[in-house]
């Protein structure tokens, strides 16, 4: 337990920490975007849309952030769809992206700041997503990076049917 998961309003000053070792090389939370490389997401879907990927290198298991030489590690940023409460207080997404194997435990808000308490998710049609801590007051439009082992291309990716890609004049 962190302390901006116990005082949520923390966050408005100081950003939720990383697990090191799930996220790429030189990855950097900041208190609404996350930094990869030097790279922010947020700018990185201004350029691209959602969904989108960066790949990086991938940290050394317990090695608190050792590169692990010839591995990678992708950030995938999706768009959440839709987000409603179910059953048990929970709160259930849809993304624009559907993705298997993702960390979807590691999943940040970036594009905003959120004080709000964290509140278990999970996300339409992912059994492996099920450990989901995300702000109560997520909804329709927020961006969330999620860590993906391993190398992934955009093609990769699989769009959710009927859905719209966000393109960057919305973020512009």
């Amino acid at each position: 337990m962190t302390l901006t998961s116990i005082i949520p309003t923390l966050r408005a000053s100081i950003p939720d920490p990383l697990t090191t070792d799930r996220w790429p090389v030189a990855t950097r939370p900041t208190i609404d975007d996350v930094l990869v490389g030097g790279i922010s997401l947020r700018h990185l879907v201004a350029l691209c849309g959602t969904p989108c990927v960066h790949v990086a290198d991938a940290v050394r298991p317990g090695a608190r952030g050792v590169p692990a030489p010839g591995t990678v590690t992708t950030v995938l940023v999706t768009t959440v769809t839709s987000a409603r409460i179910v059953e048990g207080g929970r709160i259930e997404l849809m993304t624009d992206a559907d993705l298997d194997h993702a960390l979807w435990s590691e999943a940040r808000l970036i594009g905003r700041t959120s004080t709000a308490r964290a509140v278990p998710a999970i996300v339409t049609g992912r059994t492996d997503a099920n450990h989901l801590q995300i702000p109560a007051d997520i909804h329709t439009g927020d961006l969330l990076a999620v860590p993906y082992p391993g190398s992934l291309s955009l093609k990769d990716v699989q769009m959710r049917h009927g859905v719209s890609p966000i393109m960057a004049e919305v973020f512009a």
